[in-house]
């Protein structure tokens, strides 16, 4: 049998789509491609509050301006129900059977017969043109299986042929979109093109069909808490459930899907979107659920609380997060997403375009002709000239810089273990050293030389140990509290509490008087006697410190820095880039060692010194 070729797309809304042919396990996957043209283009920004409108009709000259209206936006919560959806209808219900279950009281012990929880989900018919769009992961890149695409063999690999094994209906064909069939991978213009399309190809689909892979194992235990959880008649109780089910939790958070770069935007832009687990599909929102349970019961004085705190459903969290607020300014959307992965390292930028806030769909378009080192020198020259803003070389690091990068580089291989200072979604707390001030730079020698007008207002005394354990021991605190007091003044020491949280409580918002009183609770007693806010405030200290080390500046200033620090290296503000950056000499030019929290500068706090001529304007030569 012939290999399947592609016929060529011609119009510019163009894509394909798969029939899935009905079939049973046994047999063979079969399908064939249609041809269709999406819909006219709907601008997102028809749906923002007009003040926003205006906002992105003009060139915008400070990301923070745009970024402002996004935050004000209030956070929209999801109501549940034992029934729901339009394009899937699921219904939770109790069966006419009932389940006998042991239970001891006082040593006695007896049967009760329980409800069996009911569950259906089901796709409504097709109407014409209609597609869903699956997100997967494609695993291995090797093609080991395949599917006989209009009588010729198309091969995939494994893991999208057990998602379409599921997917299969055994009586009715399936209108799918899926990019391994849809696009030809081979052919790189097309795939520039469709790459360009892939938030109108999403947006347009009737539904996104998330694929976490098979049920097995410990995993089933949880898919039956999920269900459960969701029932008006379950238990609302986390710990309520068995212990193999909550434990079932960390395997299913640890699926590779979650950490795919992708899946970002295949969720923001989904009209309604339903997951795919071994062989059942059930509703987003029962995740949603679940995890409001989780974060309910956390912090609770429970034996399993610790467990189900480190189960990794932040990653639920934080994509959901994405979804109910659409969009963000480019660069703080490169920056939360720093470990998300990548099969084509390009995907790391090309994967945010069509959800960025500040960029129109022309300013970057995909090319993967381009080399990767490339296309983020580009993204911080169109940043820089055309945004006024230097925010995306804080996320460059001198120790992951190669001999032939520059330090000021965006990492996009994920080699920088330190979360990003601004790396909070819409909502969390964004410091601003350097006010609202434009990027002034000197691309006369880029991209050997990057110039840049900024202020050089401190420089790094002495440092202790960097943070290497997972969660942070008060004992190292305490360490850090004495070397201070020894060091600076009362008034600067008031602020020891906010540098080592980095002004963000445990969920990355703006840290209030109130969070700060857990401090002397944390720095005396034991982990074991902790209420659930000094368990919070403890958790907002490891996500700040971890990886970084404490410092003491020449002008008797706290700071977290990367762990490559030395004395005498310098703290910067550059125009235009929110955060300090520690920097150092080498000849005529400087290295960007890596970005810094420093006390009492991270809010324009130096702003009217600045302005004043305190510390001398210059202009910084980056290499």
């Amino acid at each position: 049998m012939h290999n399947f070729v592609y016929s060529e797309l011609v119009r510019p809304d163009e894509i394909r789509t798969l029939t899935l042919y009905p079939g049973t396990e046994d047999q063979q996957l079969e399908g064939s491609i249609r041809h269709i043209q999406l819909p006219p283009y709907i601008s997102p920004t028809s749906s923002f509050p007009a003040a926003l409108q205006q906002q992105s009709s003009r060139v915008v000259r400070n990301t923070r301006r745009l970024l402002d209206i996004f935050e004000a936006q209030s956070r929209q919560s999801i109501d549940s129900s034992d029934a729901g959806g339009n394009i899937w209808r699921w219904n939770l219900f109790e069966s006419s059977s009932k389940e006998s279950r042991r239970r001891s009281i006082h040593g006695r012990e007896f049967f009760i017969e329980e409800p069996v929880l009911g569950f259906e989900c089901n796709r409504i018919e097709h109407a014409p043109d209609s597609y869903d769009a699956l997100s997967y992961t494609w695993g291995t890149q090797e093609k080991t299986d395949e599917i006989i695409v209009d009588g010729k063999v198309l091969r995939i690999t494994r893991n999208l042929c057990m998602a379409l094994m599921k997917l299969r209906s055994p009586t009715e064909s399936r209108c799918l979109w899926v990019d391994a069939v849809c696009i030809d991978q081979e052919n790189v213009q097309e795939r520039n093109h469709q790459v360009h399309m892939m938030k109108r190809i999403f947006s347009t689909a009737s539904s996104v069909i998330v694929w976490l892979g098979d049920a097995e194992g410990s995993v089933y235990a949880s898919l039956e808490m999920i269900l459960k959880c969701n029932w008006s008649r379950g238990k609302k109780n986390i710990f309520s459930y068995p212990e193999r089910s909550l434990r079932a939790l960390a395997a299913l958070f640890s699926r590779p899907w979650w950490k795919r770069i992708w899946i970002i935007q295949e969720v923001v832009a989904a009209r309604e979107i339903v997951v795919l687990l071994g062989d059942t599909i059930f509703p987003w929102v029962m995740l949603v659920n679940l995890c409001r349970a989780i974060q309910l019961a956390e912090f609770l004085i429970h034996p399993l609380a610790p467990m189900i705190r480190a189960c990794g459903y932040q990653k639920f969290t934080v994509l959901d997060h994405f979804r109910r607020n659409r969009t963000m300014p480019l660069v703080r959307f490169v920056h939360c997403t720093q470990d998300y992965q990548a099969t084509d390292s390009r995907d790391k930028l090309y994967a945010l375009l069509g959800m960025a806030s500040d960029i129109s769909p022309d300013d970057i378009i995909p090319d993967y002709t381009k080399p990767v080192q490339e296309v983020f020198l580009d993204l911080v020259r169109f940043m820089a000239t055309k945004r006024h803003s230097l925010d995306i070389i804080s996320s460059g690091r001198l120790s992951v810089s190669d001999s032939t990068a520059p330090s000021w580089l965006p990492d996009w291989r994920g080699l920088n273990p330190l979360r990003p200072l601004n790396s909070e979604e819409v909502g969390g707390h964004f410091h601003r050293a350097s006010g609202n001030t434009d990027a002034v730079v000197d691309l006369s020698d880029y991209p050997t030389t990057l110039r840049a007008e900024g202020w050089l207002v401190d420089a790094v005394d002495f440092f202790d140990d960097t943070v290497t354990l997972t969660h942070v021991d008060p004992s190292t605190i305490r360490r850090w509290q004495r070397m201070a007091a020894e060091n600076i003044d009362r008034v600067t020491m008031s602020l020891f509490w906010k540098t080592i949280v980095m002004d963000k409580d445990h969920t990355g918002n703006l840290v209030t008087a109130s969070f700060g009183r857990a401090f002397d609770d944390f720095i005396d007693s034991s982990s074991k006697t902790w209420s659930k806010f000094v368990q919070q405030f403890s958790d907002a200290v490891t996500r700040a410190v971890l990886g970084r080390r404490f410092f003491i500046t020449k002008r008797g200033r706290m700071g977290l820095g990367p762990p490559e620090i030395q004395p005498n290296d310098h703290v910067a503000i550059l125009k235009g880039c929110h955060v300090p950056l520690i920097l150092r000499e080498a000849g005529d030019h400087m290295l960007v060692v890596g970005e810094a929290y420093v006390s009492a500068m991270m809010n324009n706090e130096l702003g009217s010194d600045l302005e004043a001529g305190r510390y001398a304007l210059r202009i910084i030569s980056l290499k």
